[in-house]
């Protein structure tokens, strides 16, 4: 009794710790929450964002006024002029000067707030480039997850193959013992059964290539028992294409290249106006406060007077308006303005460039998605009429009215019509997902 209470608890300790070393199948939303959350190229992105903030907050803080105090302390050696001793005496002095200095930009061209706008526009753009990053890892995530579906289910259609294979060989060889058929038919139909052994193997090794590049995407450092769940993926019929155009004009206003393509030329524009200050008077306000004071660091006679009798005697005060008013700068500002001009052009330019290849893409996605429907249609159809073939040959083959050849070829034309319809499928889900991100429409499965 007491040895089959340790065997069952044996059991239960070793199945605890194999679920858990197995490691959690993962959606594929886990796997894009995921890649936006630890994918470098996206924090570095994020990094370049915080440093436009940075730069935006500056510039609005640069309409302060600025202050700045000073003091400089000095020694002195040799003679000089004591008027209270009427004499000049080989001394070494200790000086001190302090001051505290004031200046406020009143204006300057419209400089700074055409800064502050330009400042806002770039970290607009670089918030809609963080975004486009996004969007173009959760593409390759899907385009991945959707080929290691692909790849699972060629993986089982290649075992089903094999299963069946083996149990032809198993009736060969009862024909072949019976005298039924010859032994060359076993011979032959064994080889086939190790052609398609070797290729469950190859489809497993296809698999686990496809599981790699999915980890290897998401940057995980333990790949070992690495998967995916499989969702419930509805039929080809089911899904339903928008036209380009419909898609276009929905994803020129929401996608982020677009968006941050608009933010650089708003900032191209802001450039032109912040070159044009350089023709604009610009005008000051400064002020400062100082004071001074000295004392011998010998004083025999004692004539020192107390340091803060010094500096209140001495102290002085500033206030003052500087103008500024540009005559001739060597054609500086006016070769500015033009090159800034010329930003603008290249910046509506790399928009209406954003906006075509937006445009290629989702004309490219929609007829990828026809082309693999079109094939996953006739495939489809394939399918049924070699699947119909395959049976036939396969009964005649059973009773030896064929051979093994016409059986190898019967079989390897329907392996390959199934291939040839779950490749069309994934490609067609693939395309249909593209173009409903492009709509706005978050990806999952």
């Amino acid at each position: 009794m007491i040895k089959n209470i340790a065997a069952i608890l044996l059991v239960f300790l070793t199945t605890g710790m194999q679920e858990g070393y197995a490691q959690e199948v993962w959606s594929l939303e886990k796997c894009i929450h995921h890649a936006f959350d630890n994918n470098i190229s996206i924090k570095r992105q994020e990094l370049n964002t915080s440093i436009q903030k940075s730069e935006l907050q500056q510039s609005k803080l640069n309409r302060l006024p600025s202050m700045s105090v000073e003091s400089s302390l000095g020694y002195s050696f040799g003679y000089t002029w004591i008027q209270e001793l009427g004499t000049n005496v080989n001394v070494d002095i200790q000086s001190m000067n302090i001051g505290v200095g004031a200046s406020v930009n009143v204006f300057n061209g419209f400089n700074q707030n055409n800064t502050i706008k330009r400042n806002n526009a770039n970290l607009l753009a670089a918030v809609s480039q963080t975004e486009k990053l996004r969007n173009d890892i959760a593409l390759q995530i899907t385009g991945h997850y959707l080929q290691i579906l692909f790849d699972k289910e060629l993986l089982a259609v290649a075992q089903e193959q094999y299963d069946v294979t083996m149990q032809q060989v198993e009736r060969t060889n009862k024909l072949v013992e019976s005298g039924s058929q010859a032994k060359g038919s076993y011979l032959e139909i064994r080889s086939q059964a190790a052609k398609e052994a070797l290729n469950v193997t190859m489809q497993q090794n296809s698999l686990a290539l496809s599981l790699l590049n999915l980890a290897q995407l998401l940057d995980l450092e333990d790949v070992d028992g690495f998967d995916v769940v499989l969702p419930e993926i509805p039929g080809v019929e089911a899904i339903s294409l928008d036209r380009p155009g419909s898609v276009y004009k929905a994803a020129v206003d929401i996608m982020p290249q677009i968006k941050g393509a608009n933010h650089l030329l708003e900032s191209s524009n802001y450039d032109v106006e912040i070159a044009k200050s350089g023709y604009y008077p610009s005008l000051s306000l400064n002020g400062s406060w100082g004071s001074r004071a000295s004392w011998f660091l010998d004083d025999p006679e004692d004539v020192n007077r107390s340091f803060s009798d010094q500096i209140e005697s001495n102290k002085n005060s500033y206030i003052g308006a500087t103008l500024r008013i540009p005559v001739f700068n060597k054609f500086q500002t006016r070769n500015n303005v033009k090159s800034a001009r010329v930003r603008v052009m290249d910046a509506q330019y790399s928009l209406e460039q954003q906006k075509l290849d937006l445009r290629k893409e989702i004309q490219q996605a929609y007829a990828d998605a026809m082309a693999a429907y079109n094939k996953y249609l006739s495939s489809n159809e394939a399918v049924e009429s070699y699947k119909e073939s395959f049976r036939y040959t396969e009964q005649k083959f059973s009773v030896g009215l064929v051979n093994s050849v016409d059986y190898n070829v019967a079989k390897t034309d329907y392996i390959r019509a199934q291939s040839d319809l779950l490749q069309s499928k994934y490609e067609y889900i693939l395309r249909n997902k593209i173009l409903d991100f492009y709509k706005g429409v978050p990806i999952k499965l």
